[in-house]
């Protein structure tokens, strides 16, 4: 059946779209907004599955690779959350699920997702690695940005201060800018069909949100 699956990247690509529209309809109103808010941590497992599902030539090094990613992804925000030191000062909600040490296991998760996806978009648009780092890094920080204010309002995290702090973004800047080196310096060539879309459902799905959200 995997193999199957991996033989339509256009219409998975199509079914996760149309997993992620629902997913605006339900954040969106009142009555069910909870109950998308508690499938959050499935999201990133079931669009993290899709995207392990369409990687080519799955080995040792790509699952060690990408289990440093998770785990310093999550090793980052566990600190960060509780120095205020890297983000500037915040605190998770129960949007995203069980926490350890006052961070959610799902963020490493999170971080993963969005490196892989994100480096394998930027290498649609050229093959030089040192471009490829720093427009991936800026797309990272505008997917941030359109990301803070839904996260917000639904209650996976929260900031301790009026605005937003510039910190954050610097943060996530430099921190995207590393785990991109690691990814490419231990798996040199990432072949996968549906990850550049992936990366674009996510970032069209929290700007429609950001929109709904403002109007609302």
């Amino acid at each position: 059946m995997i193999e199957n699956i991996r033989k339509y990247p256009v219409a998975t690509v199509a079914v996760i779209s149309f997993y992620y529209v629902v997913g605006v309809v339900g954040l969106s109103l009142d009555r069910t907004q909870m109950l998308f808010q508690a499938l959050v941590p499935f999201t990133l497992l079931f669009s993290l599955y899709f995207l392990w599902l369409f990687h080519e030539g799955l080995n040792l090094r790509i699952y060690l690779t990408a289990l440093a990613i998770l785990v310093l992804g999550y090793g980052i925000e566990a600190v960060g959350v509780n120095t205020g030191v890297i983000f500037g000062d915040y605190a998770y909600g129960p949007t995203l699920g069980t926490k350890l040490w006052n961070t959610p296991l799902m963020i490493g998760v999170n971080w993963l997702l969005l490196i892989y996806s994100c480096w394998v978009l930027t290498g649609v648009f050229t093959a030089n690695r040192w471009l490829r780092y720093l427009s991936g890094s800026v797309l990272m920080v505008i997917y941030d940005l359109a990301l803070e204010p839904v996260a917000i309002r639904l209650d996976m995290w929260n900031w301790f201060g009026v605005e937003i702090p510039v910190q954050n973004y610097i943060a996530w800047f430099f921190i995207s800018l590393g785990l991109f080196v690691l990814l490419d310096l231990n798996v040199k060539q990432i072949r996968n069909k549906i990850a550049p879309a992936m990366f674009i459902i996510q970032l069209v799905f929290f700007i429609i949100l950001n929109i709904i959200f403002n109007i609302s």
